[in-house]
Protein backbone atom coordinates (compact mmCIF):
# COMPACT_ATOMS: atom_id res chain seq x y z
CA UNK A 1 0.00 0.00 0.00
CA UNK A 2 1.21 3.52 -0.68
CA UNK A 3 -1.75 5.52 0.61
CA UNK A 4 -0.83 8.30 3.03
CA UNK A 5 -2.04 7.87 6.58
CA UNK A 6 -1.89 10.11 9.62
CA UNK A 7 -0.06 8.68 12.61
CA UNK A 8 0.80 10.57 15.79
CA UNK A 9 -0.20 13.78 14.04
CA UNK A 10 2.23 13.22 11.15
CA UNK A 11 1.60 11.94 7.65
CA UNK A 12 3.57 8.94 6.49
CA UNK A 13 3.08 6.02 4.14
CA UNK A 14 0.94 3.06 5.13
CA UNK A 15 2.73 -0.27 5.68
CA UNK A 16 4.61 -1.61 2.69
CA UNK A 17 5.49 -5.16 3.67
CA UNK A 18 4.19 -7.89 5.92
CA UNK A 19 5.66 -10.60 8.07
CA UNK A 20 3.59 -13.49 9.32
CA UNK A 21 3.31 -15.31 12.64
CA UNK A 22 3.47 -19.08 12.46
CA UNK A 23 -0.15 -19.44 13.55
CA UNK A 24 0.60 -22.13 16.13
CA UNK A 25 2.42 -24.39 13.72
CA UNK A 26 6.01 -25.61 13.85
CA UNK A 27 7.12 -23.75 17.00
CA UNK A 28 8.24 -25.69 20.06
CA UNK A 29 9.06 -24.15 23.42
CA UNK A 30 12.32 -25.23 25.01
CA UNK A 31 12.99 -25.94 28.65
CA UNK A 32 11.97 -22.87 30.63
CA UNK A 33 9.49 -21.63 33.19
CA UNK A 34 7.31 -20.47 30.29
CA UNK A 35 7.02 -24.01 28.96
CA UNK A 36 6.28 -25.21 32.48
CA UNK A 37 3.55 -22.57 32.81
CA UNK A 38 2.09 -23.62 29.47
CA UNK A 39 2.09 -27.31 30.47
CA UNK A 40 0.47 -26.56 33.83
CA UNK A 41 -2.22 -24.47 32.12
CA UNK A 42 -2.89 -27.18 29.55
CA UNK A 43 -3.17 -29.85 32.24
CA UNK A 44 -5.37 -27.66 34.43
CA UNK A 45 -8.01 -27.02 31.77
CA UNK A 46 -7.98 -30.55 30.40
CA UNK A 47 -8.75 -31.79 33.92
CA UNK A 48 -12.00 -29.80 34.25
CA UNK A 49 -14.82 -32.33 33.70
CA UNK A 50 -16.80 -31.73 30.53
CA UNK A 51 -20.06 -32.33 32.37
CA UNK A 52 -19.23 -29.45 34.73
CA UNK A 53 -18.45 -27.09 31.85
CA UNK A 54 -21.65 -28.03 30.03
CA UNK A 55 -24.05 -28.26 32.96
CA UNK A 56 -25.62 -24.82 32.69
CA UNK A 57 -26.08 -25.06 28.93
CA UNK A 58 -27.80 -28.43 29.31
CA UNK A 59 -30.04 -27.18 32.11
CA UNK A 60 -31.17 -24.24 30.02
CA UNK A 61 -31.91 -26.58 27.10
CA UNK A 62 -33.86 -29.03 29.30
CA UNK A 63 -31.35 -31.85 28.76
CA UNK A 64 -29.91 -34.21 31.36
CA UNK A 65 -27.24 -32.22 33.18
CA UNK A 66 -24.85 -34.30 35.27
CA UNK A 67 -21.78 -32.75 36.81
CA UNK A 68 -21.13 -30.08 39.42
CA UNK A 69 -21.88 -26.37 39.26
CA UNK A 70 -18.81 -24.34 38.35
CA UNK A 71 -19.91 -21.48 40.66
CA UNK A 72 -18.44 -17.97 40.65
CA UNK A 73 -18.67 -15.95 37.46
CA UNK A 74 -19.38 -19.10 35.45
CA UNK A 75 -22.70 -19.93 37.08
CA UNK A 76 -25.24 -18.69 39.61
CA UNK A 77 -27.11 -16.53 37.12
CA UNK A 78 -30.06 -15.87 39.39
CA UNK A 79 -28.14 -14.57 42.38
CA UNK A 80 -28.35 -11.00 41.16
CA UNK A 81 -24.73 -10.11 41.95
CA UNK A 82 -22.65 -8.79 39.08
CA UNK A 83 -19.63 -10.87 40.10
CA UNK A 84 -21.54 -14.14 40.49
CA UNK A 85 -24.03 -14.04 37.67
CA UNK A 86 -23.38 -16.74 35.15
CA UNK A 87 -22.81 -15.23 31.71
CA UNK A 88 -21.56 -11.99 33.24
CA UNK A 89 -18.25 -12.56 31.47
CA UNK A 90 -18.74 -16.01 30.13
CA UNK A 91 -15.41 -17.72 29.46
CA UNK A 92 -16.61 -20.87 27.66
CA UNK A 93 -15.83 -19.50 24.20
CA UNK A 94 -12.37 -18.39 25.28
CA UNK A 95 -11.63 -21.86 26.60
CA UNK A 96 -12.66 -23.30 23.24
CA UNK A 97 -10.19 -20.90 21.63
CA UNK A 98 -7.38 -21.76 24.01
CA UNK A 99 -7.81 -25.52 23.65
CA UNK A 100 -7.97 -25.28 19.84
CA UNK A 101 -4.77 -23.23 19.76
CA UNK A 102 -3.02 -25.60 22.16
CA UNK A 103 -4.02 -28.59 20.06
CA UNK A 104 -2.67 -26.92 16.92
CA UNK A 105 0.53 -25.66 18.54
CA UNK A 106 1.70 -28.96 19.95
CA UNK A 107 -0.26 -31.62 18.05
CA UNK A 108 -2.02 -32.37 21.33
CA UNK A 109 -4.62 -35.03 20.58
CA UNK A 110 -6.11 -34.87 24.08
CA UNK A 111 -6.70 -31.13 23.75
CA UNK A 112 -8.16 -31.68 20.28
CA UNK A 113 -10.53 -34.39 21.51
CA UNK A 114 -11.62 -32.27 24.46
CA UNK A 115 -12.41 -29.15 22.49
CA UNK A 116 -14.21 -31.02 19.72
CA UNK A 117 -16.18 -32.98 22.29
CA UNK A 118 -17.15 -29.83 24.20
CA UNK A 119 -18.27 -28.15 21.00
CA UNK A 120 -20.35 -31.15 19.92
CA UNK A 121 -22.13 -31.41 23.27
CA UNK A 122 -22.64 -27.63 23.53
CA UNK A 123 -24.13 -27.63 20.03
CA UNK A 124 -26.85 -30.00 21.23
CA UNK A 125 -28.05 -27.22 23.54
CA UNK A 126 -28.53 -24.65 20.76
CA UNK A 127 -32.24 -23.86 20.54
CA UNK A 128 -34.16 -24.26 17.25
CA UNK A 129 -34.03 -20.50 16.71
CA UNK A 130 -30.24 -20.45 17.25
CA UNK A 131 -30.22 -19.27 20.87
CA UNK A 132 -26.97 -20.53 22.37
CA UNK A 133 -26.31 -18.85 25.73
CA UNK A 134 -25.66 -20.44 29.11
CA UNK A 135 -28.82 -18.96 30.59
CA UNK A 136 -32.10 -17.45 29.44
CA UNK A 137 -31.04 -13.93 30.42
CA UNK A 138 -27.34 -13.38 29.68
CA UNK A 139 -26.00 -10.24 31.29
CA UNK A 140 -23.55 -9.35 28.48
CA UNK A 141 -24.89 -10.93 25.29
CA UNK A 142 -22.58 -9.09 22.87
CA UNK A 143 -19.46 -10.04 24.81
CA UNK A 144 -20.49 -13.70 25.01
CA UNK A 145 -21.38 -13.95 21.32
CA UNK A 146 -17.99 -12.47 20.46
CA UNK A 147 -16.10 -15.01 22.58
CA UNK A 148 -18.02 -18.04 21.32
CA UNK A 149 -17.69 -16.74 17.76
CA UNK A 150 -13.93 -16.56 18.30
CA UNK A 151 -13.83 -20.06 19.74
CA UNK A 152 -15.67 -21.53 16.77
CA UNK A 153 -13.46 -19.65 14.30
CA UNK A 154 -10.39 -21.05 16.04
CA UNK A 155 -11.74 -24.61 15.96
CA UNK A 156 -12.43 -24.22 12.25
CA UNK A 157 -9.15 -22.50 11.40
CA UNK A 158 -6.77 -24.55 13.52
CA UNK A 159 -8.50 -27.93 13.61
CA UNK A 160 -10.26 -27.90 10.24
CA UNK A 161 -13.74 -28.47 11.68
CA UNK A 162 -16.61 -27.86 9.28
CA UNK A 163 -19.01 -28.48 12.15
CA UNK A 164 -17.64 -25.38 13.86
CA UNK A 165 -18.52 -23.30 10.81
CA UNK A 166 -22.03 -24.73 10.73
CA UNK A 167 -22.57 -23.83 14.40
CA UNK A 168 -21.09 -20.38 13.79
CA UNK A 169 -23.58 -19.76 11.00
CA UNK A 170 -26.43 -20.86 13.26
CA UNK A 171 -25.61 -18.60 16.20
CA UNK A 172 -24.79 -15.69 13.88
CA UNK A 173 -28.24 -15.90 12.31
CA UNK A 174 -29.65 -15.51 15.82
CA UNK A 175 -27.25 -12.69 16.63
CA UNK A 176 -28.03 -10.68 13.49
CA UNK A 177 -31.71 -10.74 14.43
CA UNK A 178 -31.46 -10.23 18.18
CA UNK A 179 -28.32 -8.40 19.33
CA UNK A 180 -29.15 -4.79 20.14
CA UNK A 181 -27.29 -2.59 17.65
CA UNK A 182 -28.37 0.66 19.27
CA UNK A 183 -25.63 0.24 21.89
CA UNK A 184 -23.09 0.83 19.11
CA UNK A 185 -24.10 4.49 19.17
CA UNK A 186 -23.58 4.88 22.89
CA UNK A 187 -19.98 3.86 23.53
CA UNK A 188 -18.73 3.14 27.04
CA UNK A 189 -20.18 2.67 29.56
CA UNK A 190 -22.68 0.05 28.58
CA UNK A 191 -23.46 -3.29 30.16
CA UNK A 192 -21.83 -5.16 27.32
CA UNK A 193 -18.61 -4.79 25.33
CA UNK A 194 -20.12 -4.62 21.88
CA UNK A 195 -17.09 -2.85 20.41
CA UNK A 196 -14.90 -5.97 20.43
CA UNK A 197 -17.17 -8.04 18.17
CA UNK A 198 -15.76 -7.00 14.80
CA UNK A 199 -12.41 -8.73 15.22
CA UNK A 200 -13.75 -12.28 15.33
CA UNK A 201 -16.39 -11.61 12.69
CA UNK A 202 -13.71 -10.37 10.29
CA UNK A 203 -11.71 -13.48 11.13
CA UNK A 204 -14.81 -15.56 10.31
CA UNK A 205 -15.02 -13.76 6.97
CA UNK A 206 -11.38 -14.57 6.21
CA UNK A 207 -11.91 -18.25 7.05
CA UNK A 208 -15.19 -18.67 5.17
CA UNK A 209 -15.31 -15.95 2.50
CA UNK A 210 -18.93 -15.39 3.51
CA UNK A 211 -19.75 -11.65 3.26
CA UNK A 212 -22.39 -12.06 5.97
CA UNK A 213 -19.62 -11.99 8.55
CA UNK A 214 -17.87 -9.01 6.96
CA UNK A 215 -21.08 -7.00 6.84
CA UNK A 216 -22.01 -7.89 10.41
CA UNK A 217 -18.50 -6.92 11.54
CA UNK A 218 -18.98 -3.46 10.06
CA UNK A 219 -22.11 -2.97 12.15
CA UNK A 220 -19.97 -3.02 15.31
CA UNK A 221 -17.22 -0.58 14.35
CA UNK A 222 -16.32 1.72 17.24
CA UNK A 223 -16.25 4.59 14.78
CA UNK A 224 -16.07 7.60 17.06
CA UNK A 225 -13.36 6.16 19.28
CA UNK A 226 -11.30 4.81 16.38
CA UNK A 227 -11.55 8.06 14.41
CA UNK A 228 -10.30 10.11 17.36
CA UNK A 229 -7.30 7.84 17.72
CA UNK A 230 -6.66 7.95 13.97
CA UNK A 231 -6.57 11.75 14.18
CA UNK A 232 -3.93 11.61 16.91
CA UNK A 233 -6.20 12.39 19.87
CA UNK A 234 -5.75 10.49 23.12
CA UNK A 235 -9.26 9.09 23.21
CA UNK A 236 -8.22 6.42 25.72
CA UNK A 237 -8.45 8.64 28.80
CA UNK A 238 -11.25 7.66 31.16
CA UNK A 239 -12.16 4.48 29.31
CA UNK A 240 -12.06 0.89 30.52
CA UNK A 241 -8.48 -0.10 29.78
CA UNK A 242 -8.51 -3.77 28.76
CA UNK A 243 -11.60 -3.63 26.56
CA UNK A 244 -10.39 -0.48 24.82
CA UNK A 245 -7.12 -2.15 23.93
CA UNK A 246 -9.14 -5.20 22.91
CA UNK A 247 -11.23 -3.13 20.48
CA UNK A 248 -8.01 -2.22 18.69
CA UNK A 249 -7.97 -5.83 17.52
CA UNK A 250 -11.22 -5.07 15.74
CA UNK A 251 -9.68 -1.98 14.12
CA UNK A 252 -6.68 -4.07 13.08
CA UNK A 253 -8.90 -6.65 11.42
CA UNK A 254 -10.86 -3.87 9.72
CA UNK A 255 -7.55 -2.77 8.19
CA UNK A 256 -6.63 -6.35 7.25
CA UNK A 257 -9.93 -6.87 5.43
CA UNK A 258 -10.64 -3.45 3.93
CA UNK A 259 -7.15 -1.99 3.54
CA UNK A 260 -8.44 1.43 4.61
CA UNK A 261 -5.45 3.37 6.00
CA UNK A 262 -7.45 5.07 8.75
CA UNK A 263 -7.72 1.77 10.58
CA UNK A 264 -3.95 1.35 10.58
CA UNK A 265 -3.61 4.91 11.86
CA UNK A 266 -6.00 4.00 14.67
CA UNK A 267 -3.90 1.14 15.98
CA UNK A 268 -0.52 2.74 15.33
CA UNK A 269 -1.44 5.93 17.14
CA UNK A 270 -3.02 3.97 19.97
CA UNK A 271 0.13 1.92 20.45
CA UNK A 272 2.31 5.01 20.72
CA UNK A 273 -0.12 6.81 23.00
CA UNK A 274 -0.20 3.82 25.33
CA UNK A 275 3.57 3.34 25.19
CA UNK A 276 4.31 7.03 25.81
CA UNK A 277 1.67 7.87 28.41
CA UNK A 278 -0.20 4.91 29.87
CA UNK A 279 2.25 2.17 30.87
CA UNK A 280 3.94 1.24 34.09
CA UNK A 281 7.54 0.05 33.76
CA UNK A 282 6.17 -3.51 33.94
CA UNK A 283 4.08 -3.02 30.80
CA UNK A 284 0.91 -3.10 32.90
CA UNK A 285 -1.74 -0.47 32.38
CA UNK A 286 -5.15 0.66 33.56
CA UNK A 287 -5.09 1.22 37.34
CA UNK A 288 -8.54 0.32 38.67
CA UNK A 289 -9.16 -0.77 35.05
CA UNK A 290 -9.17 2.78 33.60
CA UNK A 291 -6.83 4.87 31.47
CA UNK A 292 -5.66 7.92 33.41
CA UNK A 293 -4.86 11.42 32.13
CA UNK A 294 -1.10 11.75 31.44
CA UNK A 295 -0.54 14.24 34.28
CA UNK A 296 0.77 12.08 37.08
CA UNK A 297 -2.50 10.28 37.71
CA UNK A 298 -0.93 6.86 37.28
CA UNK A 299 1.60 7.73 39.95
CA UNK A 300 -1.10 8.79 42.38
CA UNK A 301 -2.83 5.45 41.84
CA UNK A 302 0.09 3.59 43.41
CA UNK A 303 0.31 5.97 46.36
CA UNK A 304 -3.24 5.75 47.68
CA UNK A 305 -5.46 2.71 47.99
CA UNK A 306 -8.90 3.09 46.43
CA UNK A 307 -11.22 1.77 49.19
CA UNK A 308 -14.21 1.67 46.84
CA UNK A 309 -12.69 -0.90 44.49
CA UNK A 310 -13.40 -4.61 44.88
CA UNK A 311 -9.65 -5.22 44.93
CA UNK A 312 -8.25 -1.95 46.33
CA UNK A 313 -4.73 -2.33 44.90
CA UNK A 314 -5.83 -3.21 41.36
CA UNK A 315 -2.97 -1.57 39.47
CA UNK A 316 -3.29 -3.60 36.28
CA UNK A 317 -5.71 -6.20 34.91
CA UNK A 318 -2.90 -8.63 34.27
CA UNK A 319 -3.98 -11.54 32.09
CA UNK A 320 -6.76 -9.79 30.16
CA UNK A 321 -4.50 -6.80 29.61
CA UNK A 322 -1.68 -9.04 28.40
CA UNK A 323 -3.91 -10.86 25.92
CA UNK A 324 -5.22 -7.64 24.38
CA UNK A 325 -1.71 -6.19 24.08
CA UNK A 326 -0.26 -9.41 22.63
CA UNK A 327 -2.86 -9.22 19.87
CA UNK A 328 -2.32 -5.54 19.13
CA UNK A 329 1.45 -5.92 18.96
CA UNK A 330 1.19 -9.03 16.79
CA UNK A 331 -1.05 -7.20 14.31
CA UNK A 332 1.39 -4.29 14.14
CA UNK A 333 4.36 -6.63 13.68
CA UNK A 334 2.45 -8.42 10.95
CA UNK A 335 1.46 -5.27 9.08
CA UNK A 336 4.83 -3.53 9.28
CA UNK A 337 7.66 -5.90 10.11
CA UNK A 338 8.80 -3.20 12.54
CA UNK A 339 10.52 -4.59 15.63
CA UNK A 340 9.61 -1.61 17.82
CA UNK A 341 6.17 -3.09 18.47
CA UNK A 342 7.76 -6.14 20.08
CA UNK A 343 8.97 -4.19 23.10
CA UNK A 344 5.60 -4.16 24.85
CA UNK A 345 5.12 -7.87 24.17
CA UNK A 346 8.46 -8.65 25.77
CA UNK A 347 7.99 -6.70 28.99
CA UNK A 348 4.48 -8.09 29.45
CA UNK A 349 5.76 -11.61 28.89
CA UNK A 350 8.23 -11.28 31.75
CA UNK A 351 6.35 -8.97 34.12
CA UNK A 352 2.66 -9.77 33.54
CA UNK A 353 1.42 -13.09 32.17
CA UNK A 354 4.75 -14.87 32.72
CA UNK A 355 4.86 -13.65 36.31
CA UNK A 356 1.24 -14.55 37.07
CA UNK A 357 0.26 -17.04 39.72
CA UNK A 358 -0.76 -20.36 38.20
CA UNK A 359 -4.43 -21.28 37.95
CA UNK A 360 -5.31 -23.43 40.93
CA UNK A 361 -8.15 -25.00 42.87
CA UNK A 362 -11.62 -24.62 41.46
CA UNK A 363 -11.31 -21.49 39.33
CA UNK A 364 -8.86 -19.51 41.43
CA UNK A 365 -7.34 -16.97 39.08
CA UNK A 366 -4.64 -14.34 39.30
CA UNK A 367 -6.34 -11.18 38.07
CA UNK A 368 -4.72 -7.92 39.21
CA UNK A 369 -1.09 -6.95 39.56
CA UNK A 370 -0.43 -4.58 42.42
CA UNK A 371 2.23 -1.87 42.19
CA UNK A 372 1.45 -0.05 45.44
CA UNK A 373 4.32 1.92 46.98
CA UNK A 374 3.27 0.96 50.49
CA UNK A 375 3.81 -2.69 49.71
CA UNK A 376 2.18 -5.36 47.56
CA UNK A 377 1.83 -9.07 47.36
CA UNK A 378 0.39 -11.48 44.84
CA UNK A 379 -2.96 -13.07 45.44
CA UNK A 380 -5.94 -14.62 43.73
CA UNK A 381 -9.15 -12.85 42.79
CA UNK A 382 -11.80 -13.23 45.53
CA UNK A 383 -14.40 -14.81 43.22
CA UNK A 384 -14.07 -17.89 41.04
CA UNK A 385 -13.77 -18.04 37.24
CA UNK A 386 -13.51 -14.30 36.47
CA UNK A 387 -12.91 -13.00 32.96
CA UNK A 388 -9.15 -13.40 33.42
CA UNK A 389 -9.67 -17.16 33.67
CA UNK A 390 -10.67 -16.93 30.01
CA UNK A 391 -7.75 -14.87 28.77
CA UNK A 392 -5.15 -16.67 30.91
CA UNK A 393 -4.99 -19.87 28.78
CA UNK A 394 -5.23 -17.86 25.56
CA UNK A 395 -2.25 -15.69 26.49
CA UNK A 396 -0.23 -18.72 27.58
CA UNK A 397 -1.10 -20.60 24.37
CA UNK A 398 0.09 -17.54 22.45
CA UNK A 399 3.66 -18.17 23.61
CA UNK A 400 3.87 -20.36 20.51
CA UNK A 401 2.79 -17.49 18.27
CA UNK A 402 4.93 -14.56 19.38
CA UNK A 403 8.49 -15.93 19.21
CA UNK A 404 9.02 -16.09 15.43
CA UNK A 405 7.71 -14.50 12.23
CA UNK A 406 8.42 -15.29 8.59
CA UNK A 407 8.08 -13.86 5.11
CA UNK A 408 9.25 -14.71 1.61
CA UNK A 409 12.78 -13.73 2.59
CA UNK A 410 13.17 -15.91 5.64
CA UNK A 411 12.84 -15.96 9.41
CA UNK A 412 12.48 -13.20 12.04
CA UNK A 413 13.26 -13.83 15.71
CA UNK A 414 10.89 -11.74 17.78
CA UNK A 415 11.74 -13.00 21.28
CA UNK A 416 14.90 -14.72 22.44
CA UNK A 417 13.38 -17.65 24.31
CA UNK A 418 14.43 -21.31 24.51
CA UNK A 419 12.57 -22.59 21.46
CA UNK A 420 12.87 -23.96 17.97
CA UNK A 421 10.89 -23.68 14.78
CA UNK A 422 10.60 -25.92 11.74
CA UNK A 423 9.12 -24.76 8.46
CA UNK A 424 9.46 -25.17 4.73
CA UNK A 425 10.97 -22.19 2.90
CA UNK A 426 10.85 -22.24 -0.92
Amino acid sequence: MSTEVRTRGNVRAAPQGMIHPFNYEGVRLGKSWLRDQYQHTRDYFLAIPDDDLLKGFRQRAGLPAPGEDMRGWYSGDDQGLWYSRGDTFHVFGQWLSALARMAKATGDEAARDKVLGLMAEWAKTIAPDGYFYFSTHPHTPHYIYDKICGGLVDIAQYLGSQEALAHLATITRWATKNLDRSVAQGGWPTNTEWYTISENLYRAYQVTGDPTYRDFAQAWHYTGFWDELAAGKDALIGHHAYSHVNTLGSAAMAFAVTGEPKYFATIDNAYHLIWDHHLYATGGYGPSEAFCPPNGSMGSQVEFVNPNWLVPNASSETTCGTWAAFKLNRYLNHFTGDARYSAWTEILLYNAIGASLLMTGRGRTFYYSSYMMAGSDKGYYPHLWPCCSGTYPMAVADYHNIVYYRDAGGLYVNLFLPSEVTWTHD
